[in-house]
């Protein structure tokens, strides 16, 4: 494409800003025009109403002046109509003056004679809100039979003795409220009128009788606001702007309407004009690009040549017209760029590398999964051999014992973790928040570590406030233990760690301390993330994937917290801090507590397994614990057990040969209702397998293999809800 087609579309390119923000200004232009005729209109509507409302308070006052007569009083009713036939000739626009009773009898009627029949109260709406409410009405216009002629009832009424005793009605000619719209003057073509509540004619120009009803577009619009402004059709068939308000004191609204066209002629008029002088610019700008393009298309050409020179000479100088600045820094730029296409292949090369260095760590974090995987592997085999091998009666097969139970933690652990940094990556992690003393937690923690020796008694100094925190009791206690962890194993056998709990500010602040070996400040910038540790030797006494501080990390950041280390440096020690959001303490059922040794009451359990090492172990360690233990290797054998005696507990395995575990659940749950507990004990542990289960009727899901201790605690929480209930 030629440099005069660019030019011609540099300049278009221009020029269409220009006409959109002038299209723009146009249009703000005309919409303040709009808006003038929108609020001329709406103020005129204020005036007229507040002259209708004038008017009607002016017809109340009189008739309250006449319901003071003495002749009331007296219940001389004759020459109350004499003074009724008074008033009503000195009042132009009154039709009518009638006395009625509380119930709607008519006692005066000021134009029937003596010896007329008077007929009974009409607009009852009206004459109804006297009576309730004893205040001041305004009617709906309705006929007259009496005097062939629409009226409006205007009624007060009339006290003695603090009780009613008589509604006094004043009938109003519309034409009084004809006038105040003749009066305004209305520009020819404009459209006023008054409409009552119920949506008739009080009076309009143009003339419309007062049997029709205001248009569609207009009772709509009164209906949704008091005051506005809407474009619509009148009953005939004009489109208009049209202003309305709506009196509070007598819900009577009046429209003035204005032609579209009247309206839009400044939009009209600005359009012819914005499009002149678009085609006039445009021609101009095009004739002007042509010439431009012509002056400057020597000078580019020269550019092009040594541009394609620069492949081999980067130092080409341009030749031609050097007067042009921008030919100068043209020839500069491609000299630059020449000497950033070198940098990025030296970029390139460095990623190269990186790509590398990512690769062997990979390499590297397998090698330690398999290593860390297969010594404890090795251990439980070995023990199992050793168990094989020696009598019962022997210590060293409660050595072996020792040894699976605690390298099967480990195993569990490791897998736990890599399965927890799965779920945080895909986002799939959600809390079960609850209301905690966080110091309490962190004392249970702690105990629990000394009373089962992974730490010697004394060695963890504590110190706590209480502060209660809305968190994941699970995962709070995971930040704990990892960071516990981590303090025991970088420390010597003797050197004290340190616990502290306590509220700073809106914070709950948790310490983990230690007198170690500390953190070089270089580890410290990315000590939490994923697969970073410190220096190890080729023994790998220590273990670990490096995965704990990442999820620690990740715990806290998904409670709203924050996690910060500080360390003087090697042989210095470490102090993390965890901060958590901080609550006002909770109120807690008194007989939520645990016993002293952590057991509960011995249960009846059922326990449903095919695998038949899973099963037989599984019961005797319930048998162990003191419970009642039946077993089933089937759904159906289960559901036959629930049938013949009752249980308190049912551990189920999802993945039976004849039902499933979703099944089986939903059978118990038929069979006996909620008096059961159904534990799962299952391979599937992802999100969509938990929810599955919940809705097949499981209070609780485990995955394998299950920690004795989880067992337990699930076993203890369901023995204390059954006490409360």
């Amino acid at each position: 494409m030629r440099l005069r087609t660019n030019l011609v579309y540099l300049v278009v390119g221009t020029i269409v800003p220009l006409v959109g923000l002038a299209s723009v200004l146009g249009w703000l232009l005309v919409n303040r025009e709009n808006d003038a005729f929108r609020q001329g209109a709406i103020n005129r509507n204020r005036a007229f109403m507040t002259a209708v409302d004038a008017a009607l308070r002016g017809h109340i006052s009189t008739l309250q002046a006449l319901a003071s007569a003495s002749s009331l009083e007296s219940d001389d009713f004759q020459v109350f109509r004499n003074d009724a036939v008074r008033a009503l000739n000195a009042q132009s626009d009154w039709q009518n003056i009638i006395l009625a009773k509380p119930d709607g009898t008519q006692l005066v009627n000021a134009v029937r004679q003596g010896g007329e029949a008077m007929t009974a109260t009409s607009d009852v709406k009206s004459f109804r809100k006297v009576v309730d409410e004893k205040t001041p009405g305004i009617g709906d216009i309705s006929f007259r039979e009496y005097s062939g002629k629409y009226g409006i009832a205007v009624r007060v009424p009339a006290m003695q003795h603090g009780k009613l005793a008589f509604v006094l009605t004043a009938v109003i000619d519309p034409e009084q409220f004809a006038r105040l719209i003749r009066d305004q003057h209305l520009p020819n073509g404009w459209v006023s009128g008054l409409v009552d509540a119920s949506g008739h004619y009080i009076a309009r120009i143009p003339w419309r009788s007062n049997a029709d009803m205001a248009s569609a577009n207009y009772l709509e619009a009164v209906s949704q606001s008091r005051e506005g402004w809407y474009r619509g059709v009148t009953v005939e068939g004009l489109r208009t702007f049209t202003a309305h308000k709506t009196s509070d004191f007598t819900n009577w609204s009046v429209g003035v309407g204005i032609p579209e066209e009247e309206v839009n002629s400044g939009a009209v008029r600005a359009g012819r004009v914005m499009a002149a002088g678009t085609l006039v610019t445009l021609a101009l700008a095009l004739g002007f690009a042509y010439w431009m393009g012509r002056r400057i298309s020597i000078p580019i050409a020269e550019l092009a040549d040594a541009a394609r020179a620069l492949g081999n000479n980067p130092r080409t100088v341009i030749p031609g017209e050097r007067s042009i600045k921008e030919v100068r820094e043209l020839n500069q730029a491609l000299i630059e760029a020449s000497e950033a296409i070198r940098e990025r292949e030296i970029l390139s090369e460095r990623e190269q590398q990186a790509l590398k260095a990512a690769d062997r760590a990979k390499d590297e974090f397998l090698a330690m999964l398999g290593h860390e995987l297969r010594n404890p592997l090795a251990a439980i085999t070995t023990s199992s051999e050793v168990l094989r091998l020696a009598s019962p009666d022997q210590s060293i097969t409660n050595q072996a014992h020792e040894v699976i139970e605690r390298q099967t933690k480990q195993m569990t652990r490791l897998v736990e973790d890599l399965l927890d940094i799965s779920r945080f990556t895909r986002g799939s992690v959600t809390l079960k928040k609850a209301p905690f003393d966080l110091g309490r937690l962190a004392g249970g923690v702690v105990d629990t570590w000394e009373r089962s020796g992974r730490v010697q008694y004394g060695r963890i100094s504590f110190n706590s406030d209480q502060v209660w925190v809305d968190a994941d009791r699970g995962r709070v206690e995971q930040v704990l233990a990892n960071l516990l962890d981590n303090a025991v194993k970088f420390s010597e056998g003797d050197q004290p760690v340190n616990v502290r709990v306590k509220r700073d500010g809106a914070d709950a602040v948790l310490e983990v301390a230690d007198k170690g070996e500390g953190i070089e400040p270089e580890l410290q910038e990315r000590l939490f993330g994923l697969f970073v540790q410190g220096p190890r030797g080729p023994d790998r006494a220590r273990g670990g994937l490096g995965l704990g501080l990442a999820l620690v990390k990740r715990i806290v950041e998904l409670h709203g917290g924050s996690i910060s280390v500080n360390s003087d440096g090697a042989a210095q020690g470490s102090t993390f801090v965890v901060r958590l959001p901080t609550i006002e303490p909770a109120r807690l059922d008194g007989n939520h507590k645990k016993t002293e040794d952590g057991t509960t009451d011995p249960q009846r359990i059922l326990v449903v397994e095919d695998n038949v090492d899973a099963r037989e172990m599984l019961e005797a360690m319930l048998l162990l614990e003191g419970h009642t233990v039946r077993v089933a290797a089937h759904g159906e054998a289960a559901l036959h057990h629930l049938q013949a005696e009752p249980f308190d507990t049912v551990l189920l395995d999802i993945g039976l040969p004849d039902l499933d575990g979703y099944e089986v659940a939903r059978r118990i749950r038929e069979l006996v209702g909620d008096e059961v507990k159904i534990i799962a004990l299952t391979g599937y542990g992802q999100a969509d397998d938990r929810r599955k289960a919940y809705e097949a009727g499981f209070d609780f899901h485990l995955t394998k293999p299950v920690l004795s201790d989880k067992l337990r605690e699930l076993l203890m929480r369901f023995a204390h809800e059954k006490v409360r209930q």
